[in-house]
């Protein structure tokens, strides 16, 4: 767990499990005499708006180590698709969410690793 103070820019977070990234944070002096918060915007990974969050310097989040990459599908299978990272050539099995419509092989997606998982965020617009 790490302290709301390492959060920056960019950085994704777990609060109740939505997973956010940091679009932008500020300080705020809450008032004369007291301590200062930390003021963030952040957005859920699925989409969505932009929500504000504010804590303490020293409260606990969990930060995520979150990668997001662009992908090619190669594959349909019954449990999801194959993909392939264009640069490391690599192939994964990924989880297709439903609200994504259907995929069919040679779509650019983009996609996000985490904890073991890999899941297909988006289609690629072309």
């Amino acid at each position: 767990m790490a302290s709301a103070s390492e959060l920056q820019r960019g950085d994704f977070f777990l609060l109740n499990g939505i997973i956010l990234q940091v679009t932008r944070r500020e300080v705020v002096a809450v008032g004369t005499h007291s301590h200062t918060k930390l003021k963030f915007y952040a957005k859920s990974i699925k989409g969505g708006g932009e929500k504000q969050f504010t804590f303490s310097h020293g409260d606990k989040v969990e930060k995520l180590d979150i990668q997001k990459k662009h992908a090619t599908v190669i594959a349909k299978n019954p449990a999801g698709v194959q993909i392939m990272d264009p640069v490391s050539f690599e192939t994964f099995d990924a989880a297709v969410d439903e609200s994504l419509g259907e995929l069919s092989e040679g779509d650019d997606i983009i996609y996000f690793s985490y904890n073991n998982e890999i899941k297909i965020l988006e289609k690629r617009r072309e």
